[in-house]
């Protein structure tokens, strides 16, 4: 728990507003939003729709759960890699916290990517990345992430223009 403490700010970082769609929430009142696990089609998440996310490596798939990355206001979503799949150096413009919900992820801070430059982060771990901090990260096992950001979102800028698969 000490060296999760001393970690440098790290962040997965990945461009959705044209990869996945919002999942309906009920307005219990003005002011509160309900994401119940109906809302959510299921608590489940090998029954989510996962949609492919094109700004990032083959292999990822996501659904977004909250907001609009490319609109103003906080957004969150969910984002599902197989085991070995590998995220280039990268930044985005804004702080992004991420929590792993399933599987063994690792990232790192750097503009090169190095395994041996990242830290586990098991099911139940969470971390921040600042804003513009190139980071990069890989999953060993099946992973499932929840992300969470500020828009609008000016997308994933790769520190390496080759890693972009667009």
């Amino acid at each position: 728990m000490r060296d999760l403490l001393k970690l440098p700010v790290l962040a997965l970082g990945l461009s959705l507003g044209m990869a996945a769609l919002p999942v309906a929430h009920s307005d219990m009142d003005e002011g509160m939003i309900v994401l119940m696990h109906d809302n959510l089609k299921s608590a489940d998440p090998e029954k989510h729709e996962w949609k492919m996310a094109g700004a990032v490596p083959y292999g990822m798939r996501v659904v977004m759960l909250y907001g609009d990355p490319t609109k103003p206001g906080p957004f969150v979503f969910r984002a599902r890699m197989s085991s070995g799949y590998k995220l280039p150096p990268h930044t985005h413009p804004d702080e992004r916290m991420v929590t792993v919900l399933k599987g063994t992820y690792w990232s790192g801070v750097g503009e090169r990517f190095n395994r041996r430059g990242t830290h586990e982060f098991p099911a139940g771990s969470m971390y921040v990345t600042k804003a513009n901090v190139p980071h990069f990260a890989w999953a060993q096992t099946e992973v499932i992430i929840q992300e969470m950001g500020t828009g609008p979102d000016a997308g994933i800028h790769y520190v390496n223009p080759e890693d972009d698969p667009r």
